[in-house]
């Protein structure tokens, strides 16, 4: 079992040194034939400048030992950069899911969205952030509506005259 074990962290090792992924947790479970590992408690994961912070974090594999799939649930907050240089967002969720092939995030519960750079918030109970093409959507459901919170500027309006 040991080696099985010592095998399987030195595959994902090997997949994550293409984009280093850094987790931390306070226990650690793998699953050799269901292809998942299971990060429990104080879960901090780390990859390139993206953040995460979770109670427990699940990952999937694929049968070649790819990753295909983040789970953090509790307690989630985040980093997310985006591909344009400069923006990224932070917020929390009650539950994140992270699509690497497609560079998908997906925020269920209680979701608040932050872009600092511009000074925005949204917060809904789904929201979907595509990375790799800078597009991000937002659902509410019938007692919390999506809500958008922004600055404005105005100009003042008499030395408009």
């Amino acid at each position: 079992m040991k080696k099985i074990l010592i095998a399987f962290l030195f595959s994902t090792v090997l997949y994550a040194l293409s984009e280093q992924v850094e987790i931390t947790s306070d226990r650690f479970e793998a699953d050799e034939v269901k292809r998942v590992t299971k990060f429990l408690g104080h879960v901090h994961m780390k990859k390139g400048n993206d953040e995460l912070n979770a109670s427990r974090v699940i990952v999937y594999f694929d049968e070649k030992r790819k990753p295909i799939r983040y789970e953090a649930i509790g307690k989630t907050s985040f980093v997310i950069h985006m591909r344009q240089k400069g923006q990224y967002y932070t917020g929390k969720a009650e539950k994140l899911v992270y699509r690497p092939k497609k560079q998908i995030y997906e925020l269920y519960g209680n979701v608040v969205l932050k872009e600092p750079k511009m000074d925005r918030t949204v917060t809904g109970e789904k929201v979907v952030v595509e990375k790799l093409n800078g597009r991000a959507s937002v659902e509410g459901n019938g007692n919390r509506p999506v809500r958008f919170i922004f600055k404005v500027e105005e100009r003042n309006a008499s030395k408009d005259r």
